[in-house]
């Protein structure tokens, strides 16, 4: 199968390519020179995974437009061209409250351009090998965190996040799409603070920013249904 990854060389790009080896692969990545803004389908292209975008709600405050451009004008385009094409988008978790950030927003609007054709997954606080240094769970493990809070996340380890991406690839003439997103995570509900805690690090509990939301843990019945469920757990050794 002849599979386009955008954002491939991004934390879960770099994971789903590795998974992806007896496909025949096309990379689109910033960092290897093919810019999504200039985006094309290679012929008898088979399968679209959309992971290319910005990710941090805390710096879309200061970059607005940035992230526009990037999440929704560049999206626009890949959607269009791939009108006909099944793919999956990288949606956020952050759509639930979307208003809180600019980075909400454009993932919210996202999920309002895709096609009948797409499939959008919105995931949860997502860890692993390989996750940003400043991620919760690597400021954690690396104990480079300051502070705590009582915000209730949903973890979702990077080779779930995988594997939710290849249960759709694998049974893309099975599962209906009419535009469908799916909430991508454990379904279990953590305290921050307790997690915090858990791993041994004592710091001061603070009160959260009101661009995060207060209690984000995903409905995993929707994606049950299809047949697939997450693994790992934080805790596990």
């Amino acid at each position: 199968m002849r599979i386009v990854v955008t954002g491939s060389r991004g934390f879960i790009g770099k994971h789903l390519i590795d998974s992806l080896q007896a496909h025949d692969i096309i990379e689109w990545d910033i960092k290897i020179g093919k810019n999504i803004k200039d985006f094309y389908l290679e012929p008898d292209t088979n399968f679209v995974v959309h992971l290319a975008g910005l990710i941090s709600p805390r710096d879309s405050i200061n970059e607005p437009m940035r992230y526009w451009n990037e999440n929704v004008k560049y999206s626009k385009e890949v959607f269009n061209i791939c009108k006909k094409i099944p793919m999956i988008y990288a949606s956020s978790a952050a759509v639930k409250e979307y208003w809180r950030s600019p980075y909400g927003i454009t993932k919210k609007v996202m999920e309002e351009l895709a096609f009948d054709n797409h499939i959008g997954l919105r995931f949860e606080t997502i860890y692993g090998d390989g996750a940003s240094d400043i991620s919760l769970i690597s400021r954690i493990k690396n104990n480079t965190i300051k502070n705590k809070t009582n915000h209730i996340r949903d973890f979702i380890h990077i080779d779930d996040v995988v594997s939710s991406i290849k249960f759709f690839i694998d049974n893309k003439e099975k599962i209906p799409t009419y535009n469908r997103v799916y909430e991508i995570g454990t379904g279990v509900e953590y305290n921050v603070s307790d997690v915090v805690s858990h791993f041994g690090i004592d710091v001061p509990l603070v009160s959260g920013s009101d661009i995060e939301i207060q209690r984000s843990v995903a409905d995993v019945s929707e994606i049950q249904k299809l047949g697939w469920t997450s693994k790992k757990r934080i805790y596990d050794k």
